[in-house]
Order: C-alpha cells, then structure tokens, then sequence
C-alpha cells in the first residue's frame, strides 16, 4: 500500500457507508477499504488498519475481532442448485457462508456495540457516520490553547473527562475502555515524537475531514509498529490522566 494514483482522498458522497471511527472512515474515503464502506471482509479490515497505519498484528487482530464481533454480518444461505455448487472440493458444499461488516455498521448502539456516547468529535445518543462541527471546533480551539500547539495526551485525556462530563449517564465499563483506547490510538498515531502532541492541522484533516495527515507516507506514518502492549498502557494513562 502506498500514496500510489488510486489512493487520492474523495470525501464520502451520501449513499456511502461511514462508521463512528474517523481512522476507518479516512481509510474508505482515500481508497484502502471500499470506498462506499460496504462488504469489507475480515481479513481485508485486517491487512489494511495494520499496514497503513503501522499497527502490529496482535493490536490490529484485536481491534478488527471487536468490531467483527459486535457489528458484522454472518450470511449463510444454501445452494439451490447443481449450478451453484462448488467445482472443486467443498467439505459443505451446500452451504454459502459470508461474513462481512459495513462502516455503518459501527454506529450500532447497544451494551454490547462498540458506540459509545463522549467521544471526541461524534454526538452521543444516536449513530453517527459523520463528527459534529461543534465538537471538532472545540476540538482544535484545545489544540490552540495549549503548548506546544496541539494536543498531548494530557491534553486528550481532558478532552475526554470533559465529554464524559456532558452525557447524563456515566459510560459502562466496557465502553470508558473503548473511549479510551481511541484516545490513546489517536495519540500514539498522529503524534508528532519530536513534540508529544498532535498538531491542528493534522486533528482538522483526520477527525474533521476524515482523511490522511498531508505527508502521511513520507513522514507522518509511524516508524516502530504501534503495538499491544504500548497501545494499553497508554490507554491506562488516559484513564488516570482523565480522572
């Protein structure tokens, strides 16, 4: 995968699918997943979060299961006739078997989805396939009153605490692991080492346009594989930072 012709940010049009996520959505709106965000598949999902933004297998195994294993859709149907079965050998040939998840998909409110209310720049109380402008205003006016200008995870953190602060009813368990975990994702992906911080260009494109860093490929892409371990330690500070 590379910034290769193909690979151009075109922002979704309104019969396309998108997620709560703006990490999956920039990755349909520049091409590296379906560009209409439907029938993406486990493996494609998979392949895609890690190579382009430099997760490591076991992080990116992790984030592809949940959101396969709340959101996705199992199709099976049964052949109806001789034409439809396989040629080859088929240990079931008569079964049809499909499992895939469109972006919207995501946005799916329960106990156990992966929606969440507080988040950074989305609504809460209903799905939501695009950020608020609000919220991403309030968003970069932090990156701006903070120096170095951008958002360290400090910074995030407090975002974070501020959105939970807003809500009426205090988020599960499982889901303040989930709200942490995407800010402590953000950080570690869109940081700039040199500063500890996001910058407000980088946060207006990714969670405000949904797209790529300007330079994504050259220099802005992790140089170490974001790992495991990393990613829920740093989700561990968000959570003592937040409180």
């Amino acid at each position: 995968m590379s910034k290769d012709a193909g690979f151009e940010f075109i922002p979704a049009n309104q019969s396309d699918k998108r997620s709560p996520c703006p990490a999956l959505n920039a990755l349909a709106n520049h091409g590296y997943l379906p560009r209409d965000g439907t029938q993406i598949t486990f493996s494609q999902l998979l392949r895609t979060i890690k190579a382009v933004y430099n997760l490591s297998f076991p992080l990116a195994l992790l984030l592809t299961l949940a959101g396969f294993l709340t959101c996705a859709r199992l199709f099976i149907s049964r052949a109806t006739s001789k034409a439809d079965l396989p040629s080859s050998f088929d240990p079931c040939p008569w079964l049809s078997v499909s499992w895939t998840l469109n972006l919207s998909d995501l946005s799916a409110r329960g106990w156990n989805k992966i929606a969440h209310d507080a988040s950074l720049v989305h609504p809460s109380g209903v799905p939501s396939h695009a950020p608020d402008p609000a919220l991403v205003s309030d968003l970069l006016a932090s990156a701006r009153s903070t120096e170095p200008h951008g958002l360290t995870l400090d910074a995030l953190a407090a975002i974070h605490a501020r959105r939970e602060r807003g809500i009426p009813q205090p988020l599960s368990s499982f889901h303040e692991q989930i709200a942490q975990g995407e800010s402590a994702l953000a950080w570690l992906v869109l940081q700039n080492p040199s500063t500890g911080a996001i910058d407000e260009d980088t946060l207006k494109r990714w969670f405000g346009e949904e797209r790529l860093p300007e330079g994504w490929w050259e220099s802005r892409r992790p140089v170490v594989p974001v790992g495991l371990t990393l990613a829920r330690r740093t989700a561990g500070q968000v959570q003592q930072l937040a409180h």
